[in-house]
C-alpha cells in the first residue's frame, strides 16, 4: 500500500511585470493576458510505499519545498492529484505551524490539537517532547524570543513524538548544532525501524544516501529521476559538477596561484601501470580533457595490494593523460564506506604541492605516501578525480566515482569509523583532595 501517491501534479504561479497588471487582468477577465505562467512543478508523479524512507533532492528552486507543502496540504496544486494515507507530522520551514506569540508549551498543545490529540493525550507526551528538545525554561517563553536552534529543537521534538505514520522533514535539521543533528539522526533511525514512512529533503547528499532507500530528483520543477538512492545521488552530483564546471571556466582563467613553478619531476624511465577498470564505476563525469589511466596502491616493499592494514605505510598513485594543456592541476582521491560516508580525501593542492602547468598529450603520475589511519575493518570504495583550479573553485576534468574497492584489516576494537591514539594515564585522588569548579 502506498503512503503517498503523487499523480501528474503541477503548480503554476502567475508572474506580473507590474502590480497594476494584476489589477488590469482582474477587472477585465477574458481580455488581454498580462501575466506569464511560472511552473514551480510541472507534471510530477511518484509514489512512496508505507514504511519506506525516500529523499527528495535538487538545487534551490527545483520545487522540493513546493511538493512537500502540497503533500502536507499547506499549498493546493494547480493540476493533478495527491493521496496521503496516514497521520502526517511535518517539519517544514523553520517555525512553520508555530504561533510566535505563544509560549513553547502553548504551541505544543496547539499543534497536538491540530493533529487530533486531546489535551490529556498531549499531557502524556509533553515530558518526552521537552526532554528531547532540551531548551530549559525557554519553553515557557514566547516562541518569538527563541533562537533558530531552539526553534528547530522544539519543532523536531514535537514532530517525532506525536507518533506519526508519515514524517516529513524539509532541511530543518541543517539549522541545529552538530550534537543535536547527531541526536536527530539516531532518533530517525529508530523511527525508520519502527515502520514509519519518512520523506526527507536535504542538500546533504551523504545524509540522504545514508537515510534513504530511494530518491526523487527534481530539476527546475521537472521530475528528473526516481530510483535507488546511491545511484540517483551520484548522477545528481555528476550533474552538479558539470554545471559548476561551466560556471567556473571563465573565472579560473583569472586565478593567481601562490606558487607558479611547475611542481613536476621529469622522468624518462619506461614504467608499467595497472589498467584502471572503469566498467564497475558508479559514475564518470568531467570535461573529458583528462583521461585517468591507472590507480594503484603499493605497500612499503613496492608490492601492489588491495588488502591494507591500518598503521602501515602505503603509496597511492594516480596516472592520467592530458588531452589539453592545463594550469593549476589537482590530482586527488577519496575513500568512502559502503554506506556512502566519506572517510578521508587527499589531493596535491591540500598538501601545498602546486602544479603550475601540464602539457597536452603528456601522461602524469601523482604519488601520495601516507600511513593508513586506524579505521574500521571492512570494504571501502575509491573515487578518483583530476581537476584544475583551487580547493574552493575548480573545474573537474575527470571524476570516476567508486571505481575500485579495497579491504582494510584492523585487529583492534573497531568500535568507530576512526580509532585515535592517545597518551592515557589514570590518576587516583581522595575525595578531600579535589575541588570541582
Amino acid at each position: 500500500m502506498n503512503a503517498i501517491q503523487v499523480e501528474n501534479v503541477s503548480k503554476v504561479y502567475r508572474i506580473y511585470d507590474r502590480p497594476s497588471d494584476r489589477l488590469k487582468e482582474a477587472i477585465r477577465p477574458g481580455h488581454k493576458i498580462y501575466h506569464r505562467p511560472f511552473y514551480a512543478l510541472n507534471d510530477i508523479s511518484f509514489s512512496i510505499e508505507s514504511g519506506e524512507t525516500v529523499g527528495i533532492i535538487g538545487v534551490n528552486g527545483s520545487g522540493k519545498s513546493t511538493i512537500l507543502k502540497i503533500i502536507t496540504g499547506v499549498l493546493k496544486q494547480t493540476e493533478g492529484n495527491v493521496f496521503v494515507n496516514g497521520k502526517v507530522s511535518a517539519l517544514l520551514e523553520l517555525g512553520a505551524g508555530f504561533d510566535e506569540e505563544y509560549t513553547g508549551i502553548e504551541n505544543i498543545y496547539m499543534n497536538g490539537s491540530i493533529l487530533g490529540y486531546t489535551r490529556e493525550e498531549m499531557d502524556a507526551k509533553k515530558e518526552e517532547i521537552l526532554k528531547f528538545a532540551d531548551i530549559g525554561d525557554f519553553v515557557y517563553q514566547p516562541v518569538k524570543t527563541y533562537s533558530s536552534g531552539m526553534l528547530v529543537r522544539l519543532a523536531f521534538a514535537l514532530a517525532i513524538n506525536v507518533e506519526p505514520e508519515i514524517l516529513i522533514i524539509d532541511e530543518a535539521l541543517a539549522v541545529g548544532d552538530a550534537f543535536f543533528q547527531a541526536k536527530c539522526f539516531h532518533k530517525l533511525e529508530e523511527i525508520k525501524q519502527s515502520g514509519t514512512t519518512i520523506l526527507f529533503v536535504s542538500h546533504d547528499i551523504v545524509s540522504v544516501k545514508k537515510m534513504c532507500s530511494r530518491v526523487v530528483w527534481l530539476d527546475k520543477g521537472v521530475l528528473r529521476e526516481v530510483g535507488e538512492a546511491n545511484a540517483v545521488c551520484e548522477r545528481y552530483m555528476s550533474a552538479q559538477i558539470e554545471r559548476t564546471n561551466a560556471e567556473n571556466e571563465k573565472l579560473l582563467s583569472q586565478i593567481k596561484m601562490h606558487n607558479e613553478t611547475s611542481g613536476i619531476e621529469a622522468n624518462s624511465m619506461i614504467k608499467r601501470f595497472p589498467r584502471l577498470d572503469i566498467q564497475k564505476a558508479e559514475a564518470i563525469t568531467g570535461t573529458g580533457k583528462v583521461e585517468i589511466l591507472s590507480f594503484y596502491i603499493k605497500d612499503k616493499n613496492g608490492k601492489e595490494s588491495k588488502l591494507l592494514k591500518v598503521e602501515e605505510e602505503y603509496s597511492f598513485g594516480i596516472v592520467a593523460r592530458f588531452h589539453e594543456s592545463l594550469e593549476h592541476v589537482i590530482f586527488g582521491f577519496e575513500l568512502e564506506n559502503l554506506r556512502g560516508v566519506r572517510v578521508f580525501g587527499i589531493n596535491n593542492f591540500m598538501e601545498k604541492k602546486y602544479i603550475g602547468q601540464v602539457s597536452n598529450n603528456k601522461v602524469y603520475e601523482a604519488l601520495f605516501s601516507l600511513k593508513l589511519p586506524r579505521m574500521c575493518k571492512g570494504e571501502y570504495l575509491i573515487t578518483l578525480a583530476v581537476a584544475a583550479g583551487t580547493q574552493e573553485n575548480h573545474v573537474v576534468h575527470s571524476r570516476i566515482h567508486n571505481c575500485q574497492t579495497i579491504f582494510v584489516e584492523n585487529e583492534g576494537f573497531n568500535i568507530a569509523l576512526i580509532e585515535l591514539d592517545a597518551d592515557t594515564r589514570i590518576l587516583e585522588y581522595d575525595n578531600k583532595d579535589i575541588v570541582i569548579r
